[in-house]
């Protein structure tokens, strides 16, 4: 079972699945306590522009798994890494959400062309 120590081991996770893609997909890393993975789950499939996140379902996977913490991941098929201004409301409110059930929101990665944006490692939001 692999253990999350920072950004770059759960990019490892999902890299393979996420990069060179034509579309736009969502996956969580869900974790115990001690930040070791127990699952790994496409959360949506989108469009080349967006795909759908839903905090609730994030949440409802998360319980279903007894997580104790999750890593939102997703790709941006147009290769920039940079987060949107939809991406960063997106974290702030699922970090609201995750903070009401006891759950710790690790991390917001957005895979790029050969490169990814970290939320927690830029601390362009507080997780």
């Amino acid at each position: 079972m692999d253990t999350i120590h920072n950004s770059k081991e759960a990019v490892q996770l999902v890299y393979s699945v996420l990069s060179d893609l034509d579309h736009e997909e969502a996956w969580v890393i869900f974790l115990t306590t001690c930040n070791r993975v127990i699952a790994k789950e496409m959360l949506s499939k989108g469009t080349l522009t967006h795909t759908a996140i839903d905090s609730r379902t994030i949440l409802r996977q998360a319980l279903l798994h007894n997580a104790a913490a999750i890593i939102l991941c997703h790709n941006h098929p147009s290769g920039n890494e940079n987060p949107s201004r939809a991406d960063i409301g997106l974290t702030d409110n699922l970090r609201k959400a995750c903070r009401l059930m006891d759950i710790s929101l690790l991390d917001h990665i957005i895979v790029g062309d050969g490169a990814y944006f970290s939320f927690s490692d830029e601390q362009t939001i507080r997780i």
